[in-house]
Parts: C-alpha cells; structure tokens; sequence
C-alpha cells in the first residue's frame, strides 16, 4: 500500500468514488435483476404451464379416445369379432398418427386384434395395463416395450422408442368384463408439444424444457450434454421462478409446473420444468451494471487527478519535515527541523517537532549512558541464572534417579520393576514372545540381622544385588522387590531359560564369602507368562508360589511354578 501522504490522499478519493459507484451498480442491478426474474419467470413459467396442460389435454383425449371406441357398437357384441376389430383400430391410428400400437385382448390377456396384426395371439395378462384395466382406465407411465420396440420400425436419430400406456375394459351388456382395449402412445408426441409451445426466441435464450415423473426420474430432456443434469438439490423446482444450481455447476432460472389430471381420471404425476441460463434470464440488467462501471471508471479516474493536484499541494512541506526527520534518524544530530509556513497547523507542527527533536537529542545521550550499566547488570544477572539453572538440572536428574533406583543396592525399585514389568508383558501379549520371571529371597536374612547387625545385613543386600548384576545377560532386568526380596525379569526366556538363570545365580550368591558374615544362600522361585494372556499380579502370585515352596523344601534352591524342584543345595 502506498505510503506518502500523497499517494494516500490520491487512493482515498479513488476509493470513496469507488464505493459510490459499486453501491449505484449493485442498487442497479439488484433491481434490474429483480425485474428481469420476475419477467423472463413468467415467460418460461407460461412455457411450463402451457406444455403441462397440453400434456394432461393429451393424456385425457387419448383417453376419451380409447373410452369411446370401447363403448361402440362392435364393443358391445357378446364375443370378440377379431377383423371388425382390426377395422376400427386401423381408422383410428390412421388419423392419429402417436398410436404406436392398438390391440384387443381377451379376458384371459390373448391378444386377439391389432394394428398391423403385431402381438396378436400373445399373452400379455403380465403387463401392468392389462391388469389396470381389468379393474377400470388405466394410464401407465412411460416405458419402453421391448417386443413391441423389435417389431416398429426405428425413429430418425437412433433415439429408442418409448410409450405411454393407455387402457380400458370391454364390458358386456350385462357389464362384465370381457376384454381389454389398450393403446401404446409414442412419447414423441409430448417432444412435438414442446416444439410447438417453445418458440425460437425462447430456443435462442436458451430456454430448455425438462419433464419429470411422479418418483422424479427424467422422462424427457434434450438432446445434448444437458440430458445429464440435474437441478443439484436434487428436489423438484417450484411453481415459482426462482434461480437453482444444476449439476453441471450453473445457475439457471428455474420453474416447474405439475401436469394436473382431468376430473375423473387418473393423473401420471409428471412435472415440466423449464429452464434458462442466468447469464441470459439477466442479460439486461448485467448491460445496465456494465454501463454503470464504465461511467463510474471514467469518474474515479477524474477524482484520483484532483486528489493528486491537491495532494502535492498540501504534502510539500510535509515532505521537507519528513526528509529532516530521517537525516535526524541517520545520526546527523545537526540537522534542524525547517518551519513551514502556509498555515497555522503546519507551523504549529514544525514548531513542535522542532523542540521535541531537541529534547529527544538530549535524552538519547542520558540513555546511552544508562544502558550502558544496564547491560553490565544484566550480563552479571544471567550469569547468577545460568548457575541456577544447572544447579536445578542435576537436583532434578537425582530426584529422577531416587524415584526409580533403590539407593542401596543401586538395583530398581519396587515402583520401577512394577512398570517395568507391565511394558514387558505388554510385548509379550502383541508378539507372543516368551517372558519369565524370577523371586529371590536370602534365606534367614532376619538371623543375620539379628546377629551380625544391620550394617552386615545391608552388606550383604548389597553384594547379592552386585551378584544379580553380574549373572545377568544383557537385556534382563533386576530390581529390589522390598527388604531382601529381589525380582528378576527375563524378555525372551521360556522356562527352560528362567531355571538356568536361577541356578547360576543360586550358585553364584552361594560362592559368596562375606567378611564378618561369611555365606549366605538364596531361594529363587520362578514362573513364565503364559501365552497371550496373563496380567502382572498373576506372574507375580505363580512366581511367588513357587518361592514358597523353595522355601518350604529346605530352602536354597529353586522352584519353578507348575514344575517342581530343579536345584538344590550341594
């Protein structure tokens, strides 16, 4: 953004004509806009509404049609006369050229007359028109039928075929039922509707005609890459305009009209929805918006020219205050700030700054001095910090070591090995690797308390928990469960594994000789993670079991849960 006082002058006018002339262009166009949708919605709302009555017209003519031929003298015949049918039939496709096929059947849905004799002899009791009529008219909806299909010849343009059902009863003098008259109607009669009512002004604005069936699925839509789209809600348009996305990303205007049912008979349950393209349904009041910009572009250039004159003007003085003020800034201490004169404001505040200046001089040399010291006091203050801040590192890696490490043994302690143990059986159940575990207990240690005192009793925790390490394989873990009970945890060690290792340190602690103490023995007693499943308190418990009984068969010597004895003293 431009940062003089000029420039800035220059784009504040340009910006508040801006903003008159992008108010008079949306004020002008909203009411256009609102104008033309009103207008263009009635045009291609009559277009719905015209095609939706032609549509039901149609649909209760063909039907009418159908009626009254059933009601004519040759329907009132006790049987069914197959050629005086076929007489009657061919008159009246003849002057309607939308009858694809019209056809006798007998009660029982046997095709026994029909235009060009197509059908005839076939059962078609299945179709959903044969037993519509049965129980009275009947209008279907639009299908294709695939034999009726084979045997008509193709349209022009590969277009498949596509029929309407129609059907009435046969009745008897005495009113029952003997037959059926049904009509298969080509669809493109409701394509010519939408040509005749769709005029080419309305083709070249790109009105498009769409017609939906009662579950909204697309019974007509024009040729092209518009058959694919869709309104994007996904919901069947109003009665009233109004503009809608479609599924191509456009907006279009937007209506639909439901095709309504003549009193007394069955309605199809179509709706016709017109559409046209928003660029075009505005074009007018999107000519009016672009005028007005071209107006109001030729207006802000106008009004940044006079910002600008006038802006030179007014910013001369406060140019030569500015470029004073950035030699001041630059070190040069010498330079004065110039009086301008032209109005009272501007000498006011030359004045002003010029002994504000002074003052600022003054004062940066009475603040050098001081930040001088002030830095000497900080460097000796972050100095005393740094001191501090080692002092609390090391506290804080002792405080770490005291909470996991007994301070006489240096071995784990209690808390670390239950934690410990929990991440190991954690593995063990996400790989099903072996785990064992190992408790220890110096047999009689409360004697050599008694008897030597707890200075040789801490000795000689002290040299079985040297020993433990010593035995160890790397990877094993041991720690000082509580007074002399040691734990030992073996990851990748079965059974077989977790006896061995007892016994070597069983051996190991039996080799000691203590000064002042002499030996002293250890029972161990062991037990292994079963696989999958198992928690901590469990291994502990089954490790302990078997402690016990080391203990109970005589002590020194090792036990293994669910095993028995594998050591003993020599």
């Amino acid at each position: 953004m431009p940062r003089s006082f000029r420039s800035r002058l220059t784009l504040l006018f340009g910006l508040l004509m801006l903003t008159v002339v992008t108010a008079l262009s949306l004020q002008l166009g909203g009411m256009l806009g609102r104008q033309q949708v009103r207008e263009r919605g009635d045009a291609i709302r009559g277009i719905a509404e015209g095609v939706a009555m032609m549509l039901g017209e149609g649909v209760h003519e063909r039907m009418r049609e159908l009626e009254m031929l059933a009601r004519s003298p040759e329907a009132s015949r006790p049987g069914l006369d197959p050629l005086a049918w076929r007489i009657e039939i061919e008159r009246i496709k003849t002057g309607r050229p939308y009858y694809a096929w019209i056809g006798v059947t007998d009660i029982g849905g046997t095709v026994a007359s029909a235009s060009d004799g197509l059908l005839v002899g076939q059962d078609v009791s299945s179709h959903p028109w044969f037993r519509g009529a049965v129980r009275g008219s009947y209008v279907g909806d639009v299908h294709r039928a695939e034999p009726l299909a084979r045997m008509l010849p193709a349209p022009a343009g590969g277009e498949p075929l596509r029929f309407l059902d129609f059907a009435t009863p046969l009745r008897t003098p005495a009113d029952t039922v003997k037959g059926v008259l049904g009509a298969h109607v080509d669809w493109r009669w409701a394509r010519d509707i939408i040509a005749r009512l769709r005029s080419s002004d309305a083709r070249d604005a790109g009105v498009l005609v769409y017609i939906l069936d009662a579950r909204g699925a697309m019974l007509h839509h024009p040729a092209g890459p518009e058959a694919a789209e869709r309104v994007a809600a996904g919901e069947v348009p109003s009665a009233t305009p109004a503009m809608q996305s479609w599924t191509d990303g456009r907006r279009y205007l937007t209506v639909g009209a439901p095709v309504v049912a003549h009193p007394g008979r069955p309605g199809p349950g179509w709706t016709v929805v017109v559409r046209q393209p928003a660029e075009l349904a505005l074009h007018g009041a999107t000519a009016a918006q672009r005028t007005v910009w071209l107006w109001g572009a030729a207006a802000l250039a106008v009004a940044m020219l006079l910002g600008w004159l006038t802006a030179g003007r007014l910013s001369r003085p406060l140019r030569a205050i500015s470029e004073a003020a950035v030699r001041i800034e630059a070190g040069d201490r010498g330079t004065a700030i110039p009086l301008a004169f032209g109005s009272s404001e501007l000498e006011q505040l030359s004045r002003s700054l010029a002994a504000m200046t002074r003052r600022l001089v003054d004062r940066e040399r009475k603040l050098q001095v001081s930040n001088v010291r002030l830095e000497a006091r900080v460097a000796e203050r972050t100095a005393d910090l740094a001191r501090v801040n080692d002092e609390l590192a090391r506290a804080n890696r002792h405080l770490e070591r005291m909470a996991h490490e007994d301070s006489l043994t240096g071995l784990r302690n209690r808390r670390s090995a239950d934690q410990l143990l929990q991440r190991q059986l954690g593995q063990h159940r996400r790989h099903g690797r072996p785990l064992g575990l190992l408790l220890a207990d110096i047999d009689h240690f409360k004697r050599i308390n008694d008897t030597h005192g707890h200075a040789e009793g801490d000795q000689v925790l002290r040299a079985v928990a040297q020993c433990l390490r010593g035995m160890l394989r790397e990877g094993d873990h041991a720690a000082r469960f509580g007074g002399e009970e040691f734990i030992v945890v073996l990851p990748e060690t079965g059974a077989e594994g977790a006896a061995c290792v007892a016994e070597r340190i069983r051996v190991a602690v039996a080799a000691l000789d203590l000064p002042g103490v002499g030996r002293c023995t250890l029972s161990l007693g062991g037990a292994v993670a079963e696989a999958g499943n198992g928690s901590p308190e469990d291994l502990l418990q089954r490790a302990d079991a078997a402690l016990y009984r080391a203990k109970g068969d005589g002590r020194n010597r090792v036990a293994m849960a669910d095993d028995g004895m594998l050591a003993t003293p020599e």
